[in-house]
């Protein structure tokens, strides 16, 4: 009878501690999986924020005449010099809507579209967030769309915030946990304004 009772003790410390195992094993993958779409959140979030400020900081550069074309609160067109080749290239940026992104299960993700001379190139970061709002020499806010002449040469400098976000859940496909990342500068381009470089 005891022989029985050894057995029985032993399947249910065998069956506690094979639980264990599982949960620890479990925990570790979440984490795992939690610190992939982190570092491939801000990594996306770095590279982003690069293009931009490289873009952004060379508004107006070498570029007679109008610089900034259009200005709106999720789109932007203007003309630069970008590889300083004395050649003045055309850009614009502008965010379509989620249905542009459904290779992604985020239902919140949508696309960004940057046009150089025509050629466009759509980039999936994975924004769920993007905005860019514009000043004047003297730090007031201009309300946006940017329609006239003279109010797009009032432009002294521009703030982009963006949101990234991973494009598949954390944990699983029932969790709504989502790696995320966000980023804010306001950049003053140096060839707007009277001043020239």
């Amino acid at each position: 009878m005891s022989s029985i009772m050894d057995m029985i003790t032993a399947a249910v410390i065998f069956g506690v501690l094979t639980l264990t195992v599982a949960r620890v094993q479990s925990n570790i993958n979440v984490s795992a999986y939690q610190n992939q779409y982190n570092v491939i959140v801000q990594t996306n979030a770095v590279e982003l924020a690069r293009q931009i400020e490289w873009d952004f900081t060379k508004i107006g550069h070498r570029a007679s005449g109008q610089k900034i074309l259009m200005a709106d609160l999720t789109e932007i067109r203007f003309v630069a010099d970008l590889d300083n080749a004395t050649v003045t290239n055309t850009v614009r940026y502008y965010v379509a809507d989620v249905s542009q992104c459904p290779t992604t299960s985020n239902a919140k993700d949508f696309p960004l579209f940057r046009i150089q001379d025509g050629e466009t190139v759509k980039q999936n970061w994975g924004l769920t967030s993007f905005r860019i709002s514009y000043f004047d020499a003297a730090n007031v806010k201009i309300p946006t769309p940017i329609t006239s002449v003279s109010d797009l040469d009032r432009i002294h400098s521009i703030n982009v915030a963006f949101q990234l976000e991973s494009p598949e859940p954390v944990i699983s496909m029932h969790d709504t946990t989502w790696a995320a990342a966000s980023w804010e500068k306001t950049i003053v381009p140096r060839n707007l304004g009277n001043l020239s470089y």
